[in-house]
């Protein structure tokens, strides 16, 4: 008989001294799957604190990983430049072929043309007359800054210095005066220095 006693007194819930409005709080620890789940959160976070924002000699805080993409994009930047200002000298034949390569790579068929007749968007390019200038920097200028009241994507962010430059030479030396079928009407200021 006291075994069974002792049994029961296993199974009765420890409430506390608490008690709102008749609800008692039960005073039971919590499952131990619980508590290991909680103590590997804990430990995953201080890790997680000390690896992304943790001590400057790991070099992964904020100022560490800032500093690296920095160098990085320096010397990115002063490889472009490099590439930019030296390197092999091109006929102008390469660099009007270099030039036609990029009028359709970069789409710029798709507003003026595939032969530079321009469209419904685009001006025709074919023509001596222009809307933005047509010197070979205010042409670059164009290609390189773009016309936002006319829908023109700016191009410096896709396309090096060298390549603008190859472009607004295909551009002034072979699609002026082209004549292509169905051409657009003229557009701007006729230039005198093309």
């Amino acid at each position: 008989m006291s075994d069974e006693i002792n049994n029961e007194d296993k199974y009765v819930d420890d409430v506390s001294s608490h008690d709102y409005d008749g609800i008692k709080e039960l005073n039971n620890n919590a499952p131990a799957w619980i508590v290991l789940i909680f103590i590997a959160t804990i430990a995953f976070s201080g890790i997680y604190a000390i690896r992304y924002f943790g001590h400057p000699e790991n070099g992964m805080d904020q100022v560490s990983e800032y500093n690296k993409n920095s160098a990085a994009f320096d010397a990115e930047k002063k490889a472009m430049q490099e590439n930019n200002a030296g390197g092999t000298v091109l006929s102008i034949e390469d660099i009007i072929a270099e030039g036609a390569k990029l009028y359709m790579e970069k789409g710029c068929l798709a507003c003026h043309g595939m032969n530079g007749e321009g469209n419904a968007i685009g001006p025709n390019l074919t023509d001596n007359f222009w809307i933005n200038g047509c010197s070979i920097d205010e042409v670059a200028n164009v290609i390189s800054e773009g016309r936002a009241e006319k829908g023109m994507t700016p191009y410096k962010s896709m396309m090096s210095e060298k390549q603008i430059k190859n472009l607004s030479t295909y551009i002034l030396e072979s699609l002026i005066g082209s004549e292509p079928a169905n051409a657009k009407d003229p557009q701007g200021e006729e230039c005198t220095n093309s």
